[in-house]
C-alpha cells in the first residue's frame, strides 16, 4: 500500500463514527457531575412516569367492578387519583428541570468550552493554517458545527437513560402483565431499532456532504459582504448572486437528502408502534372477554404501550442526530488536532541591538515550487533595508519568515546571533513594529486603535504618536475626537487615514525593529512627504525593513535587495546600482519613464 495510501487510511480511522462518538464522550468530561445530576432526575422521570399507568390500571379495575355492583371504596379512589396526580405532576416538573440542566449545561459550560478551545488552537496554528482556509469555513466550524456538537449531549441523555432504560423497564412491567401481550407489544421492536440503525449510518454521507457545503456557504456570504464595494464597482451583482444560487441548490440538495434518511426513521418506528397497538387492542379485548387479564390490566399495557412510542423514537432521532453530530465534530476535531506551530526548544532572547542575518535560507510554500533559494543576508542594526523587485519575486515572504509566520526549509535566520527558531514567536515579534499596505483596524475608538500598539499607553503617548505621523489634527476635527468609534470596516475614515493611524500605532510601539509594506501607498503626494520624513525620523537607530514598489521611496536606504524569484540578483546602495546598470536600473527608469 502507498504511503499516500496509508496516511488517508488513517485519517479515515481517526475519524470514524465509533472513535469520533469516543472522543465526544471523553470531552464531557468537565460536565460529568451536571450529566450525573441529569441522569438521576431523567432516572426519577422514567419511574414516574412507567408508574402512572399502573394507578390508571386500578382505578380502571375498580370502576369495572362498579360497574358490576361492587361498591366503590372512595378513599382508596381518592388515593390513587392523588398518586396519579403526584405522578404526572412530577413528570412534567422534573421534565423541565432536565431541559433547564442540559440547555445551561451545554450552553454555559460544553459549547463555550469547545469555541474557548478552537479559538486557543486557532492562535497556536500557523499562517498556513489561515491561508489556507478560508474564513468562513473557521466560522462555519466555530458556531455552526459547534452549536450541533452540543445536542450530542441531549442525544447521550435521551438515548441511554429515557430511551433504552425507559424501553428496558417498560418491557419488564408488561412481562410482569401478561406474557402474550408483552410479546405482541416487544416483537417488532428488534426490526425497529435495526432498521433505524440502517438508515441513519446511510446518512452520515449525507451530511458530511452537507457540512462541507455549509461551510462553503458561509465562506461565500463572508468574502461577498466583504467585498460589497467591488461587486458594486464592477456591476457584478448578477454573477455574485448565480455563485450564490449554485451554492444554495447544492446546499437545498444535500440537506434535503440529509433529512429525508434520517426523516424516514420516525415514521418506520410511529408504524411499528401502531402496528404493536393495534395487537395489544385486539389480543387484550380477547383476553379479557375470556377473563385472562383485568380491564386494568388490559388500560395498563395500552399505556405502557403507547409511552412505548417515546424512547423508540428517542433511539432512532439519537442515531440519525449521532450522525449528524460525527460530521460537524470531525470537522471541529479537524482543526483542534492540525498541526501547531513548534515551539522554542530554548529560552535564548535577542540582545536588543537589531542585527539580521540571513544564512543559506530556503523556502518554498509549494515544496515543488522553490521560491526562496539560498539567501544570504546580513544587516547591522540601524541599517535601513530595502526589498525591491516584481510582484510574487519572495519580497513579503522575507518578511513572513523574519517574523516567523513560516520557518525556513533549511539554512537559518539570527538576530543578534541568536537563531530565532530558539526564540518564543511572541518575544520574537515583540522585537517588531510593522506597518502593512492592507491596513488592519478594529470596531473601536481611534485611541484604542492607536494604543493598540502599547498595552500600557498613557494619553500623552499615544497623541504623541498621532503627531508623529501627522493625524493628530485630523483626530481632534472629528466628532468625539480620540474618543470617536471606528465602524466595523472602517467605512467612515478614508484609505489614507486607514494608514496614517496605523503609523501612528508604529510610533507608539517603539520597537527596535521596523518592518514597512509599502506604508505610504494610499496616502496622497503631499502627505507621503510629510510622512516619509517622520519615517526616515523613525527609523534613526532602527533595523528597517521596507518593501517598496516606488522607487522614489527608497533612494535613501543603506542596502537595497533586489529580488527576482526568491533570489537576491542585486545589492547595494542606489547610487551603486544604477551605476551597475541591471535589473534594479532597469525597473528605476521604468517607473521614471512613466512619470514623464
Amino acid at each position: 500500500m502507498s504511503a499516500s495510501k496509508t496516511k488517508t487510511k488513517r485519517i479515515k480511522d481517526q475519524y470514524s463514527t465509533r472513535r469520533t462518538v469516543l472522543r465526544l464522550v471523553k470531552d464531557l468530561k468537565p460536565i460529568a457531575w451536571a450529566l450525573l445530576l441529569t441522569a438521576i432526575v431523567c432516572g426519577g422521570n422514567v419511574a414516574l412516569s412507567v408508574i402512572a399507568p399502573n394507578y390508571v390500571g386500578e382505578i380502571s379495575d375498580i370502576l369495572y367492578a362498579y360497574s358490576k355492583g361492587t361498591p366503590i371504596v372512595e378513599k382508596q379512589v381518592i388515593e390513587l387519583c392523588i398518586k396519579l396526580l403526584i405522578a404526572y405532576a412530577g413528570t412534567a416538573v422534573l421534565s423541565m428541570l432536565t431541559v433547564v440542566l442540559m440547555t445551561n449545561v451545554t450552553s454555559r459550560y460544553y459549547t463555550y468550552g469547545m469555541r474557548v478551545r478552537i479559538s486557543d488552537k486557532l492562535q497556536r496554528l500557523p499562517i498556513a493554517f489561515v491561508d489556507g482556509t478560508p474564513k468562513g469555513e473557521v466560522i462555519s466550524r466555530m458556531m455552526n458545527d459547534v452549536s450541533n456538537m452540543s445536542t450530542t449531549i441531549h442525544v447521550i441523555i435521551e438515548l441511554f437513560i429515557s430511551g433504552i432504560i425507559k424501553l428496558v423497564v417498560i418491557v419488564v412491567m408488561l412481562v410482569m402483565i401478561n406474557v402474550w401481550l408483552a410479546l405482541a407489544v416487544t416483537v417488532l421492536i428488534p426490526f425497529s431499532i435495526l432498521l433505524s440503525a440502517y438508515i441513519a449510518s446511510k446518512s452520515e454521507k449525507y451530511w458530511k456532504k452537507y457540512r462541507a457545503v455549509n461551510g462553503k456557504l458561509y465562506s461565500f456570504v463572508e468574502e461577498d459582504y466583504t467585498g460589497f464595494d467591488t461587486v458594486k464597482a464592477f456591476n457584478l451583482e448578477q454573477r455574485q448572486s448565480k455563485i450564490n444560487e449554485q451554492i444554495l441548490q447544492e446546499y437545498g440538495k444535500q440537506i434535503q437528502k440529509s433529512w429525508w434518511m434520517s426523516g424516514i426513521v420516525q415514521p418506520i418506528v410511529a408504524l411499528t408502534n401502531n402496528i404493536a397497538y393495534v395487537a395489544v387492542c385486539l389480543i387484550g379485548g380477547y383476553f379479557a372477554i375470556s377473563n385472562i387479564v383485568s380491564v386494568g390490566e388490559i388500560v395498563e399495557v395500552i399505556l405502557l404501550a403507547k409511552m412505548m412510542a417515546a424512547p423508540l423514537e428517542s433511539i432512532a432521532n439519537g442515531m440519525g442526530s449521532i450522525n449528524r453530530t460525527v460530521a460537524c465534530a470531525n470537522r471541529v476535531y479537524k482543526v483542534l488536532d492540525s498541526a501547531e506551530m513548534p515551539l522554542a526548544t530554548s529560552e535564548e532572547q535577542p540582545l536588543g541591538k537589531g542585527d539580521v542575518e540571513f544564512v543559506n535560507v530556503n523556502f518554498a510554500y509549494d515544496k515543488d515550487k522553490p521560491l526562496i533559494k539560498n539567501l544570504n543576508l546580513s544587516v547591522k542594526a540601524g541599517q535601513k533595508v530595502a526589498i525591491v523587485g516584481p510582484t510574487g519575486g519572495g519580497k513579503t515572504t522575507i518578511v513572513n519568515l523574519l517574523m516567523r509566520f513560516y520557518d525556513v526549509d533549511s539554512g537559518k535566520i539570527l538576530i543578534d546571533g541568536v537563531d530565532i527558531t530558539q526564540i518564543d514567536r511572541n518575544k520574537l515579534r515583540r522585537q517588531f513594529a510593522m506597518v502593512l499596505q492592507d491596513t488592519w483596524l478594529f470596531s473601536g475608538s481611534v485611541y484604542d486603535n492607536i494604543a493598540y500598539g502599547k498595552a500600557d499607553a498613557t494619553k500623552e503617548e499615544v497623541e504623541q504618536a498621532a503627531k508623529k505621523a501627522h493625524i493628530d489634527h485630523f483626530i481632534r476635527s472629528l466628532p468625539q475626537g480620540y474618543d470617536t468609534e471606528i465602524s466595523e470596516d472602517a467605512g467612515n475614515i478614508s484609505s489614507g487615514q486607514k494608514q496614517l493611524l496605523t503609523i501612528a500605532r508604529a510610533y507608539l510601539a517603539d520597537r527596535k525593529m521596523l518592518i514597512l509594506d509599502e506604508a505610504t501607498s494610499n496616502v496622497d503626494t503631499r502627505t507621503e512627504l510629510l510622512i516619509q520624513r517622520m519615517m526616515d525620523e523613525l527609523m534613526q537607530g532602527r533595523t528597517s525593513f521596507v518593501i517598496a514598489h516606488r522607487l522614489s521611496t527608497i533612494v535613501n536606504a543603506d542596502i537595497i535587495l533586489v529580488i527576482n524569484n526568491g533570489s537576491i540578483v542585486e545589492q547595494g546602495t542606489h547610487e551603486q546600482l544604477l551605476k551597475l546598470d541591471g535589473f534594479y536600473a532597469e525597473i528605476y527608469n521604468s517607473q521614471y519613464e512613466l512619470l514623464k
